[in-house]
């Protein structure tokens, strides 16, 4: 599987906003929460995977036809694997290019049947200069914070996962900020607690990597609180 730059990712974007113009498809927003997320923030040079999460089922079946339908000119992304679930939540299409061959996940508000994309995330949420004056396909990048948080319930064996999650730390994450989302997401579903064993052993896994960071320790004994 290839992996897509910075510079690509910005190309393949541009012409996503011309090609759904052309379409005269209503307005979707996108927001990025992983590889493709860092990279467009210059964290990292490149990504395999770019995970989108869209709001609702209206929005992924606006993006669906966008990625889908042939257009003269532009690439038909092609779907290896689309959820069979019935609700809303959490459902998930992955998608790759046919050219580049880079994967392109979509999720529906949840990611993984795990965190949600919160209000409170969408409201910290930054549209880069680069897209600012795109009308119908809109990126919006999810803060730092809030991709840690996302990072923290997935798997991190992969040597790429470890890495990203210590470039996150050495940006300097305001910790409060990242309990202060996980508790409106337990507010949300309280089965979210579920998680925290695994958070737990991820972030000592983290801070054997990085050393003594102050409010790494601090997310670290708060989640052992919320444990119980």
């Amino acid at each position: 599987m290839s992996r897509v730059t910075r510079e690509k990712l910005i190309s393949e974007f541009h012409l996503l906003e011309k090609k759904a113009e052309l379409l005269n498809i209503e307005p979707i927003d996108v927001f990025l929460i992983g590889g493709g997320n860092l990279a467009l923030r210059g964290l990292k040079s490149s990504t395999k995977d770019v995970d989108i999460v869209v709001v609702d089922r209206e929005q992924f079946s606006l993006l669906q036809n966008l990625l889908e339908k042939p257009v003269r000119g532009y690439s038909i992304y092609l779907r290896q694997y689309k959820s069979e679930w019935e609700y809303d939540l959490g459902m998930m299409a992955k998608y790759a290019h046919p050219a580049e061959q880079f994967n392109l996940d979509v999720f529906v508000r949840r990611v993984f049947r795990k965190l949600y994309l919160s209000e409170s995330m969408i409201s910290r949420a930054e549209v880069p200069e680069e897209f600012a004056s795109h009308e119908f396909f809109r990126i919006h990048l999810v803060s730092e914070e809030d991709i840690f948080l996302f990072k923290s319930v997935t798997s991190v064996e992969r040597v790429r996962d470890v890495e990203d999650l210590i470039t996150l730390v050495e940006t300097g994450l305001e910790y409060d900020l990242i309990i202060q989302e996980f508790e409106n997401q337990l507010s949300m579903d309280d089965s979210l607690k579920s998680l925290i064993s695994e958070m737990i052993e991820r972030v000592e896994l983290l801070m054997q990597q990085t050393g003594t960071v102050k409010g790494l320790n601090r997310f670290r004994k708060y989640l052992e609180e919320v444990e119980g």
